[in-house]
């Protein structure tokens, strides 16, 4: 059976406050961008599809840890932004589920409310056939749930 984020299926993160001018890019740890794999952490893109079937292809940055802000390695992701059809992120829920696209791996991406029931679910699927944990609380910046789960 899996066990790591490298072979989870699905992985959702609480957003928080985002950041970028449309507030799409979330940031991730060196543990949590491991959900992708090797090639697009090298390539620096990943392929992310939205509910409506368009699939683009979006920034997975590397920032390290020398901006004198962060404690460990950090990776921006640039989801699509809302004039690209994409939701609100901010101060919610974002799930990315890996397929595969005529041989391609893509993250179908689905956004929920904190709280929400498809949240929940989400959750509860990371406790009972996964994991849940939290991003590090800086003391400048509060830490964000996350969980991941396989099928």
């Amino acid at each position: 059976m899996p066990t790591t984020i490298e072979q989870a299926r699905h992985f959702w993160i609480c957003a928080g406050d985002m950041s970028g001018g449309s507030r799409n890019q979330i940031e991730l740890t060196d543990d949590l961008a491991l959900f992708f794999t090797d090639a697009e952490r090298v390539a620096e893109i990943v392929l992310i599809r939205l509910s409506g079937g368009n699939t683009l292809s979006r920034p997975l940055t590397y920032r390290g840890d020398d901006y004198g802000q962060w404690t460990e390695d950090i990776w921006r992701l640039g989801l699509p932004t809302s004039n690209m059809g994409a939701p609100d992120y901010p101060g919610r829920v974002i799930k990315l589920q890996r397929s595969d696209l005529d041989g391609e791996v893509v993250y179908d991406i689905c956004v929920a409310d904190i709280g929400g029931e498809e949240a929940q679910l989400w959750i509860e699927a990371s406790e009972n056939n996964g994991f849940c944990g939290s991003t590090g609380d800086t003391g400048i910046h509060e830490g964000r749930s996350f969980g991941y789960w396989f099928d």
